[in-house]
């Protein structure tokens, strides 16, 4: 119930690789109900709302993190696979450093496959120069007598061994004095190793799902300011709590050693404090461009007016490579992909068939689509002059409909 359409839109037109997991995610879970790009919003159970609902806030967690910071996702084998691939389509594969496994033991164990016993955590980058502390998280050796070199030299063990991607630590008793009675509790030194290898003293570090307040907690231990967010309504006076109870706080709740002289606390969005004025005017972002009603048709209602376009009988023509397959066979994608300047406005969009548009994906033209199509190799250019034609009717509906917007005829096919 907490996916909303805008948010489907948005993953769709600027991030397709990550729509592609999302869509994949829901077939794979709900293989019976229709998919989400035919206008039933399937999408609103399962693992494809799961995916809607992280896919926006990893995109956010993408914009706000620095240049040279790092970002840790804990998840369990359940969505593990999905949020791999859609992690990589935001923070790219080649920012991707470890699957970082946190071994556990205790517990009960099941006689009919293999305990499980970890859980794992996706250890990115925002881009190829990032902070990385190896000294601060080394480890102690497990056995160091008699180890010596071959020259019989005696090795200096006093540093510690580097760290592997296999961290074994116990999970939380029930009877830990770091109990809060919140269900997903991880231990404080589990995330002290990440801030420490990620971090330096005086950086901000941002929880999104701050929970019980272990990121803040461990933050603050190591000299780090911190931002922690959760709708969990007791999630402040855990904090507050939590950070008493580590000596802290003085007996009125007054910070003793933060950045900061209180704990600040926000229900609402941000407001600004500073009358509006310019940080720095040098760097003030241009007005953006006024947008014009045709230009602010949602996914569903191109989708719709295009394949009234693109129609030949009861089927839809691809503007790719000429085959006439049924609608719901049909994507929507750029004419000019938006790394070449294209916009989102239905001027801009044609129908694709599933392959053209994955082999389109956002970086090819569509006359660059069409020859690649045309490729030996490739082989799925089906009929070049009809591919042409569902273009120019598609460009001539976009036209009418952007020159008789207030119309009722427009109003009524904007509609359906």
């Amino acid at each position: 119930k907490d996916v909303h359409e805008e948010w489907t839109d948005s993953i769709q037109d600027d991030w397709p690789a990550v729509w592609e997991v999302i869509d994949m995610a829901n077939r794979t879970w709900n293989p019976k109900r229709v998919q989400l790009k035919t206008g039933d919003y399937a999408y609103r159970s399962g693992m494809g709302a799961f995916l809607c609902w992280l896919g926006v806030r990893l995109l956010e967690m993408h914009r706000v993190l620095r240049e040279d910071g790092s970002i840790y996702l804990h998840i369990d084998h359940t969505a593990h696979a999905y949020v791999k691939c859609m992690m990589d389509g935001v923070f790219s594969v080649k920012n991707f450093q470890n699957e970082l496994v946190w071994y556990y033991s205790g517990g009960g164990a099941s006689k009919r496959r293999f305990a499980r016993k970890h859980d794992s955590i996706l250890f990115y980058t925002k881009s190829k120069a990032w902070t990385f502390n190896v000294d601060a998280i080394r480890v102690p050796h497990k056995w160091v007598a008699g180890q010596k070199r071959a020259d019989g030299s005696q090795r200096d063990y006093t540093k510690g061994k580097l760290p592997d991607d296999v961290i074994e630590l116990h999970s939380l008793m029930p009877w830990s004095k770091e109990r809060t009675g919140y269900p997903t509790q991880k231990p404080l030194s589990l995330y002290r190793r990440f801030i420490a290898a990620s971090s330096n003293e005086g950086d901000v570090v941002l929880d999104p799902f701050c929970g019980c307040a272990t990121t803040p907690v461990a933050a603050e231990q190591l000299g780090r300011q911190w931002v922690g967010m959760d709708i969990w309504d007791k999630a402040h006076g855990t904090v507050l709590s939590r950070l008493a109870e580590e000596g802290m706080l003085t007996e009125d709740k007054q910070p003793l050693q933060f950045w900061t002289k209180r704990v600040h606390y926000e229900t609402a969005p941000p407001a600004r404090t500073d009358d509006n004025s310019m940080a720095a005017p040098s760097l003030k972002l241009k007005s953006p461009r006024p947008v014009a009603p045709w230009q602010k048709l949602s996914h569903k209602q191109m989708v719709r007016i295009l394949a009234f376009a693109q129609q030949s009988s009861d089927r839809v023509i691809c503007a790719g490579c000429g085959r006439v397959l049924e609608g719901e066979f049909m994507q929507l994608d750029h004419i000019t992909p938006k790394a070449e300047g294209g916009e989102n406005h239905i001027l801009n969009r044609v129908l694709l068939c599933g392959p053209c548009n994955r082999r389109k994906r956002n970086y090819l033209t569509l006359a660059g689509l069409r020859r690649e199509n045309k490729k030996k190799a490739v082989g799925w250019m089906k009929d070049e002059s009809l591919a042409k034609l569902a273009q120019a009717h598609a460009r001539s509906q976009a036209e009418w409909l952007r020159d008789n917007f207030d119309s009722e005829d427009c109003q009524r096919l904007i509609k359906g």
